[in-house]
């Protein structure tokens, strides 16, 4: 499931050791940025064969708003 692979990417960028909930904000609780979120989008998108365009990313705050961005282009 497409959720596993947003997991594994977001362990990757941001490391092992931090708590990846939808609640969990980037900003806030992962110390990223905007930057880090473009990067995370577009390595998903990669990783799924998915086309998010950029206008999708900019409400992007949480890893559950992420999920759902990305549901909206899985399978479409």
């Amino acid at each position: 499931m497409y959720v596993d692979d947003i997991m594994e990417v977001l362990k990757g960028h941001f490391g092992d050791d931090k708590e990846f909930t939808p609640n969990t904000h980037f900003l806030d609780h992962l110390d990223g940025d905007e930057i880090d979120i473009v990067d995370v989008v577009v390595q998903i998108s990669k990783k799924l064969d998915i086309n998010i365009p950029e206008e999708d990313t900019f409400d992007i705050g949480t890893v559950g708003e992420l999920i759902n961005v990305v549901g909206k282009h899985v399978n479409v």
